[in-house]
C-alpha cells in the first residue's frame, strides 16, 4: 500500500524475499525497494521534508550486488541530524515487534555525503542505542537482499511527527537507557551554530535573562548524543528556540518537565510539527512564544527592539524569568 504525506500509516510490516535495496543517486532523491518482480514496492518510500516522498528507482542496468541473511530497511541516512532522526530512525520500533533478531541495518546514504564518517564522528551511538547494537550496513550500490524486513515508517516530517504507539514507545523504551545527568533547568541555545540563517537575533541577550533566571546555557552541538539525553532527562524546565534539539528532546522528556518552544521560523507548518512531536511523544503541551517569529532579522547593538521587548514580557509571564 501507498504511504500518503498527509496521514500517518498505522504500525505495519512486511517481508520481501530477494527484494533489491537500491541507493541514492545524484539528482532526485530516487531510492528504496524493488520486488523479485521488478516493481518498486511502495512503502519503502521515505518521507522527506516537504511533503515529498523519495521517488521510486529505476530497476539496475548490471546484475545487483547480494547480501545474504535477513536485515531491516531503516531509511535515508542524512548528515543533518533532525532529518536523520526523522528520515534514518522511524523504522526500527519493529526490532521490538519480531520473531528473531535480524542480521543488520540497512541504510540508504544521502547521495554525495559521507554518512559512513558522521555515523563514526556524531550519531554512531544514536544508532547503536536505537538499533539494539545491530551493525549497519550503508547501501553503495544496487544489492539484492535474500530477506528484507521492511516496517511502515513509525514517525517523520510534518503530519507524521507525533508517531504511532509502537515507535512512541520503542524511541522513549531505549533511549531511557542513558540516565539524566543535568541542571534542571536548561535553555538549548543557537548561538554558537556556524550558519547566520540558523542563528537567533540577539541571542547573547535571551542567554543573559536566563542564566540570571537560573537556566544553564546548553549548546547541543558541543555535546555527544548521550550527553545530550542525559542533559533532556534531567531537565525539568526546558527551553529554546524551535529546531532539531526539539526532535530529539520529546522521545526522553520527563512527563512532568515543563516545555518552552521560542518560534523562530515563519513556515508555520514546521513549527506546528515541532508541537506535535513533543505532545505526542512527550505528552507536554508546549508553552510557546511567536514574538520573534515575524520580526525582521536586526542585530544592531542598543535599544532593544520590539520583538524582544514582547519575548521578555513572554518569558516573564510564562514564570521563566
Amino acid at each position: 500500500m501507498a504511504p500518503d504525506t498527509r496521514h500517518l500509516p498505522k504500525a505495519h510490516i512486511e517481508t520481501v524475499a530477494r527484494a533489491v535495496v537500491m541507493p541514492m543517486r545524484t539528482g532526485n532523491h530516487a531510492c528504496g525497494v524493488l520486488g523479485p518482480d521488478g516493481a518498486p514496492v511502495p512503502m519503502a518510500r521515505t518521507l522527506l521534508s516537504g511533503s515529498r516522498f523519495t521517488p521510486d528507482p529505476a530497476p539496475p542496468e548490471a546484475p545487483p550486488a547480494r547480501l545474504a541473511g535477513r536485515w531491516l530497511l531503516g531509511g535515508v541516512g542524512r548528515h543533518h541530524f533532525g532529518h536523520f532522526l526523522l528520515e534514518a530512525t522511524p523504522r526500527l520500533w519493529a526490532l521490538d515487534h519480531l520473531d528473531a533478531r535480524p542480521d543488520g541495518i540497512l541504510l540508504l546514504p544521502m547521495a554525495g555525503r559521507d554518512i559512513a564518517a558522521v555515523l563514526r564522528r556524531r550519531l554512531g551511538p544514536l544508532m547503536d542505542l536505537l538499533g539494539q547494537g545491530l551493525p549497519v550496513h550503508l547501501v553503495a550500490e544496487p544489492t539484492e537482499v535474500e530477506t528484507l524486513i521492511l516496517p511502515s515508517q513509525g514517525f517523520g516530517h510534518l503530519h507524521w511527527t507525533h508517531g504511532t504507539p509502537e515507535a512512541r514507545t520503542y524511541m522513549r523504551r531505549h533511549l531511557s537507557a542513558i540516565a539524566p545527568d543535568g541542571p534542571a533547568r536548561l535553555y538549548i541555545s543557537r548561538r554558537r551554530l556556524k550558519s547566520a540563517a540558523q542563528q537567533v537575533p540577539h541571542e547573547g541577550r535571551i542567554e543573559k535573562w536566563l542564566s540570571r533566571a537560573g537556566f544553564a546555557i546548553f549548546h547541543p552541538e558541543r555535546h555527544s548524543i548521550p550527553e545530550q539525553i542525559a542533559a533532556y532527562r534531567a531537565a525539568r524546565m526546558l527551553l529554546g528556540p524551535d529546531g532539531s534539539a526539539f526532535h530529539l528532546a520529546p522521545f526522553v522528556a520527563h512527563p512532568e518537565t515543563r516545555i518552552g518552544l521560542i518560534q523562530r521560523r515563519t513556515r508555520q507548518p514546521v513549527f506546528d510539527a515541532i508541537l506535535r512531536q513533543i505532545e505526542g511523544f512527550a505528552g507536554i503541551t508546549p508553552w510557546i512564544s511567536t514574538a520573534l517569529a515575524s520580526a525582521a532579522p536586526d542585530n544592531r547593538e542598543g535599544t532593544l527592539p520590539p520583538e524582544l521587548h514582547q519575548l521578555r514580557a513572554d518569558l516573564h509571564n510564562g514564570g521563566f524569568l
